[in-house]
């Protein structure tokens, strides 16, 4: 009875090994066909974080980007205001070097707030006036020559009358010769020198200075270059026309004189 039941058992296990081969063939045939499949499927998983990966790199780099671009901006900027710093020094020191050949003359330096040209006049504004000491007629200089003279004032502020405006005349001098005239202005920033006689020694590019015969500006002081002369027939005096080297349009600070108490 024992042996009966062993024998049994011995073929049903032989049985089962025969066809559980056989099983695992097929297990392993159908897990090969159904490889690429699998592949496929994978794709869009595998691309998706594929794009996931690349978007978050690109993104990454963008901010990157942004961030360079913004340092590079605030760079530029701060060159820009050393490059300005350093002009407006430049431009102090050459001002307050013209303070040499002022003598015995007081100096207040002020910043000019509004220009203005016109076919009738030609004049600055100034940010000083009667409460800084601001009188009429008082000369204004830059770093290269005359400006004009003061010709209104109010309690805060002060106008320039250019010496370009038609109403604006100063004696002066050829720096060359020592030859007198009286220089005056002709509008559109230019100037016109008169009563030198058709005799004179006068040439493009001869310097003309202040005279000092109004005892109000620094007698020597640059105020205009000749630009052309001409002689007319039958006129005693040259025509002359110069032009005026002070930085009428564009100078941002002048220095307001006045002959000192001492």
């Amino acid at each position: 009875m024992h042996f009966l039941v062993v024998f049994i058992l011995s073929l049903l296990l032989m049985v089962f090994d025969y066809y559980g081969q056989y099983s695992g063939q097929a297990r392993s045939i159908l897990v090969t066909a159904l490889e690429p499949v699998e592949r496929v499927a994978s794709v869009p998983f595998s691309l998706h974080a594929w794009y996931l990966n690349t978007s978050s790199e690109q993104s990454e780099l963008r901010n990157d980007l942004l961030q360079l671009r913004s340092e590079n901006l605030i760079l530029r900027n701060r060159l820009t205001q050393l490059d300005t710093t350093q002009h407006e020094l430049e431009r102090l020191q050459r001002l307050l070097g013209t303070t040499g050949r002022m003598g015995h003359y007081d100096l207040q330096i002020a910043s000019v707030i509004q220009f203005s040209i016109t076919p009738l006049t030609e004049y600055k504004t100034l940010n000083k006036g009667l409460l800084d000491g601001v009188k009429l007629q008082q000369p204004v200089v830059d770093a290269d020559g005359v400006v004009g003279q003061i010709s209104h004032v109010t309690p805060f502020k002060s106008r320039v009358l250019l010496i370009s405006d038609p109403n604006h005349q100063v004696s002066v001098r050829n720096l060359r010769t020592g030859a007198r005239g009286i220089l005056t202005g002709m509008g559109q920033g230019m100037t016109q020198l008169h009563f030198m006689s058709a005799n004179s020694s006068v040439r493009v590019d001869d310097i003309l200075v202040t005279s000092g015969l109004e005892q109000l500006f620094p007698s020597g002081y640059p105020i205009a270059r000749v630009v052309s002369v001409d002689h007319y027939p039958g006129e005693s005096y040259l025509t002359i026309t110069a032009d005026p080297v002070a930085n009428l349009h564009n100078s941002y600070e002048v220095l307001i004189i006045e002959r000192s108490s001492q």
